[in-house]
């Protein structure tokens, strides 16, 4: 099919009589041509510049997104009648002139026209030195001009950077100290953070409970625990108080003429910023590829706490950010995020968390996503873990590189991992859940060793188990995505598990970091194949949500699932947060509804203590609380916020206050330890 634009040859073209000479067949052969084009199936009218094949997109499970290949049809033709002007220079002069099309213009500076007379003659070989050239007028590696070989001398006396220097990072972290992952070290308050879930200490449903009008895809807390905020696909983040389980405030760009959706967040140190990114939407544009408005790139919006207002905006993901971190590197402030685009960001902030100062990609090329990431313990903040794809990638803050790849951990995506303090050391289990039955047995409590097994699968584990570090080492989990069954593409190929990993770093310099498997966590009713799907744990447990509107939770020791939370809709349960010092547990969900739970002592178990009142009176210490005890007398955000919700306009902030569990739900059935 003839397409506009393209050069058709007239009567006269064809009809040309036989050349006289060889150089006006030279001048014929050496005429320009049309580069080659390709044509876009779904247009007549555009044609398509050849590019690069996008990386293949793995599919499994069911997710908020949808992997897209960048880039679309363009106008790389220009129409024949804007390029029919000759060009000076262009035409061939005489009676036997070939009627050739012009030349298409280029971009850019103008080609310099120099007579063949003026050209230098080219000289082959080496060009020889002067007489009187000295040593010094070579120019040194590095300096403009032609590149030379380094000599010998010079290689040996370059420095060479190391990836990893055990001594070096010894004494980051100890001028660095990084204990925000340790959460453990915090205070407890109202009887201390939940320490044990089983059938002596279940779970209990608060009557509250916390909502919006869209799904809720994440949580994060507050540095000091008093502020939780929630991210959804309405545009909002509410900010809720973790003590009346009210809505402080609710957050919105109202100067944003786009559609916003919000995945992730965070808060800076000083509680007084808000950090959160997602994925932003035309509002007038449709994409039939995703079943959703377009969406366009998308950025980084800081919120202050207090006024509501978007401080801040930082522009580099061109699709949706799935992870956000905050982090101190040498008295610097940083943020880290990561995006569906395949990137990982880090943006360098001022002291204030809201002036950028320089933002740098860290890229590879390789990579279709990125999930979390979690920074490495005791190396000051330097190094962390990225969840990519199906695997786990280690990189440098400082130098925004790539350290080491590990091998794949699932068959689809790998989409979130954390380092955590372990509470109790694991039982290693070096047999896989699938084709372990000979010496693991299903139970109730889910994958628990046989009694009259154990010794030899005490003996086959101790045989596979690998050896005991010898220097520092953490331990870090992992949950999953596998590939879905080929036959209908609605169950997944494998089990869906969580996996407890154990990262021993290295002894010598530029050692390799060693990533051994402990052992994974799986149960049949486990299905979580949906990916953006957070775990947590508090070092002794793992709480693993799923696809149907359960949370699983494993014991990290034993493997053995030691209670179910089945509250939320039969739909995705995105995230959940254990608080650091209060003895509260958060679950939010594609449901719109936040889920707050209470760790409890079962009445014949119960030991008449001081922790275990204060355990069971989590919701009203205020109450006990002597009214002429002094009172700090710093001011945090959350006393702003309160002070500021009477005087504040009701068109500006709109409070959701907290509604109480419906009278159905019995605090008896809310978890069954199984």
């Amino acid at each position: 099919m003839v397409n506009p634009g393209d050069y058709l040859p007239s009567d006269e073209d064809i009809d040309v009589e036989m050349l006289d000479s060889d150089t006006e067949l030279s001048k014929v052969v050496a005429a320009p041509r049309k580069s080659p084009v390709t044509y876009d199936s779904d247009s007549d009218f555009e044609a398509v510049p050849a590019k690069r094949k996008p990386a293949a997109s793995k599919r499994g499970g069911r997710g908020r997104g949808r992997g897209r290949g960048r880039g679309g049809a363009t106008r790389s033709t220009a129409k024949a009648a804007a390029a029919a002007t000759p060009t000076e220079g262009s035409e061939i002069e005489g009676e036997d002139a070939f009627d050739a099309p012009a030349p298409k213009a280029r971009r850019g500076r103008p080609r310099k026209v120099v007579d063949d007379s003026e050209k230098p003659k080219p000289k082959r070989g080496r060009k020889k030195a002067a007489a009187n050239e000295d040593e010094d007028n070579f120019e040194a590696p590095g300096a403009k001009g032609k590149a030379r070989q380094m000599t010998l001398d010079e290689i040996e006396a370059t420095p060479k950077v190391l990836t990893f220097d055990p001594v070096q990072n010894a004494e980051l972290a100890q001028t660095y100290p990084d204990p925000y992952w340790k959460e453990l070290l915090a205070e407890p308050t109202d009887g201390g953070r939940i320490d044990l879930i089983d059938e002596d200490h279940p779970l209990e449903l608060l009557p509250y409970t916390m909502t919006d009008q869209m799904a809720l895809t994440g949580m994060a807390l507050s540095p000091d625990g008093t502020m939780l905020a929630t991210f959804g696909s309405s545009g909002n983040v509410h900010i809720w108080d973790t003590d009346t389980f009210a809505c402080l405030v609710t957050l919105r760009d109202r100067t944003e003429p786009n559609i916003d959706e919000f995945f992730v967040g965070q808060f800076t140190p000083n509680s007084e910023y808000l950090v959160v990114g997602g994925k932003l939407k035309d509002r007038k544009r449709w994409s039939e590829a995703d079943e959703d408005n377009h969406i366009l790139a998308c950025p980084l919006k800081v919120f202050n706490v207090v006024t509501g207002e978007v401080v801040a905006r930082l522009d580099g993901h061109s699709e949706e950010i799935l992870c956000v971190k905050s982090v101190v590197y040498k008295g610097e402030n940083y943020f880290v995020t990561t995006s569906q685009d395949g990137y990982i960001r880090r943006w360098h902030m001022d002291n204030s968390w809201i002036v950028l100062k320089d933002s740098t990609e860290i890229a590879d090329g390789i990579t279709c996503m990125v999930f979390t990431v979690s920074f490495i313990p005791n190396t000051g903040n330097r190094y962390f873990i990225a969840s990519t794809d199906d695997h786990l990638t280690l990189m440098d803050l400082e130098r925004c590189k790539i350290v080491q790849r590990f091998d794949p951990i699932y068959s689809s995506y790998c989409d979130c991992g954390k380092f955590i303090e372990l509470l109790e050391q694991p039982v290693y289990q070096a047999l896989q859940p699938s084709i372990a039955a000979a010496d693991v047995a299903e139970t109730d409590e889910g994958c628990a060793i046989k009694s009259e097994d154990s010794a030899a699968a005490s003996t086959l584990a101790t045989a596979q188990q690998p050896p005991e570090p010898l220097g520092l080492h953490a331990y870090f989990v992992t949950r999953g995505v596998e590939l879905l069954d080929a036959e209908n593409n609605t169950v997944s190929s494998r089990p869906n598990t969580c996996t407890l990993h154990r990262l021993v770093y290295p002894t010598e310099p530029d050692g390799k970091f060693v990533l051994q498997e402990i052992r994974r966590y799986h149960h049949d009713e486990y299905l979580s194949n949906s990916w953006l799907i957070r775990i947590a744990s508090n070092g002794r447990y793992i709480l693993a949500p799923t696809l149907n509107g359960q949370v699983f939770v494993f014991n990290i020791a034993t493997g053995q699932v030691t209670g179910i939370l089945r509250d939320h809709d039969t739909i995705e349960v995105r995230d959940c947060k254990f608080h650091p010092t209060k003895n509260l547990l958060f679950t939010c969900s594609d449901d719109g509804t936040v889920k707050v739970y209470r760790s409890t002592i079962r009445p014949a178990q119960a030991v008449a203590t001081t922790s275990d009142v204060a355990m069971e009176n989590v919701v009203t210490d205020e109450q006990t609380e002597d009214p002429e005890s002094p009172k700090t007398a710093a001011v945090s955000p959350l006393a702003l916020i309160k002070d500021g919700i009477e005087s504040m306009a009701v068109g500006e902030i709109a409070p959701v206050s907290a509604e109480p569990a419906s009278a159905t739900q019995q605090p008896d059935d809310v978890m069954s330890a199984e």
